[in-house]
Formats: C-alpha cells, sequence, structure tokens
C-alpha cells in the first residue's frame, strides 16, 4: 500500500517564482523534491491546481508518494 503527500506551491513575484506557504519556510521546488527524497518520499508527479489570466498556473501541488505497511 503507498501512502500520498501533496505540497502546494504558489507563484509569488517578490519570492522568483513557486514557493511553499510561508509556514513550510518559502522552499523552491527543488529543495522541496530533495528535502522530501531524504526522507524516502519519491517525487511521483505535479497537478496544476490554479489557473490565473491566459492560462498562466498560479500554483499548483507537488505528488509524493511513500510505501507503508498495512
Amino acid at each position: 500500500m503507498k501512502r500520498y503527500k501533496f505540497i502546494r506551491m504558489t507563484y509569488k513575484v517578490l519570492k522568483g517564482g513557486y514557493v511553499t506557504a510561508k509556514e513550510d519556510g518559502c522552499r523552491d521546488h527543488r529543495t522541496v523534491i530533495r528535502d522530501m527524497a531524504v526522507l524516502g518520499w519519491r517525487f511521483v508527479s505535479q497537478l496544476p491546481v490554479e489557473v490565473g489570466g491566459y492560462g498562466a498556473i498560479a500554483s499548483y501541488d507537488l505528488v509524493f508518494e511513500i510505501d507503508c505497511e498495512n
């Protein structure tokens, strides 16, 4: 059985791109993927969540999975 975790990335102009929430340290996507890999999570995909003007993605979820025991 697998367990999934979703981490929201939101576009912030003043932060220079997509970052996590302030409570999560405003990490960029590469940092999040590396940090989760250290914890044993595997990056699966990214899913757009909000679309802004002209089709620009305003936020997306990074999807991670890990094997867990039943």
